[in-house]
């Protein structure tokens, strides 16, 4: 059997990743999420990504967090050493599962890091189509869009659960200004709320708060309370 870390975030990508693994046959063992402390940071989701926790309830798989501290490059060190500590619970996996589609910024340090720790780096989403795979993540998970930080994009897509309209509003931005349909530049951020791997639960929100930067044309869904059903 294939073992395997998984760098998650919470979010569509980071899941459906490790949705394919599995039927590639690859067993997650681990999730593994980096927690910046800055809101800028060049590989991290910052939204809600402590949340994470519930998604590892649900899919009975282990959650070690990792503090990093949001810089460039040094986040890279401090996940790093993070991971090194984290494999000593985990000598048999084989593989760092990631979710990176297009960016070589993600793949090329993720796959140094792999090397680096006698790793494989699994990327199962690499180089797709974005629209194709959009359709599949929205066909085969429930997931709110958490995060907005692109002009083209509509701030009334936060908090809202994936369907038709959600996917009408990221295409149609995507054709219209180019914004990135999986927000690889941090155009918008996601947060799974359903899936096949939860083993037929579900993450209820019960309370959340909207922080809108209407000047910037950028908003956030922060989830305060939320419970698995």
């Amino acid at each position: 059997m294939k073992r395997a870390l998984a760098l998650y975030s919470g979010g569509k990508d980071s899941h459906y990743s490790i949705l394919l693994s599995y039927y590639q046959g690859i067993t997650t063992d681990a999730l593994v999420v980096a927690l910046p402390r800055r809101d800028d940071s060049w590989l991290f989701h910052t939204v809600n990504a402590s949340w994470s926790r519930l998604h590892g309830d649900a899919m009975g798989i282990p959650v070690h967090v990792v503090p990093v501290s949001g810089v460039k490059d040094v986040e890279l060190f401090e996940l790093r050493d993070g991971l090194s500590k984290i494999l000593r619970e985990y000598p048999h996996v084989d593989y760092l599962i990631t979710g990176a589609v297009k960016s070589r910024y993600q793949l090329e340090r993720f796959k140094a890091i792999s090397e680096d720790l006698g790793l494989k780096l699994y990327a199962p989403l690499w180089n797709r189509d974005e629209v194709e795979l959009l359709k599949r993540e929205v066909e085969d998970l429930s997931f709110i869009v958490t995060a907005v930080q692109a002009y083209c994009l509509s701030l009334r897509i936060l908090g809202n659960p994936s369907d038709s309209e959600i996917l009408h509003y990221l295409v149609t931005a995507h054709k219209d200004c180019g914004v990135s349909l999986v927000g690889e530049g941090g155009e918008f951020e996601t947060y799974v709320i359903g899936s096949p791997l939860f083993k037929g639960r579900g993450v209820a929100i019960s309370k959340a708060k909207m922080v809108l930067h209407l000047n910037l044309h950028s908003g956030y869904f922060v989830i305060e309370n939320a419970e698995l059903l």
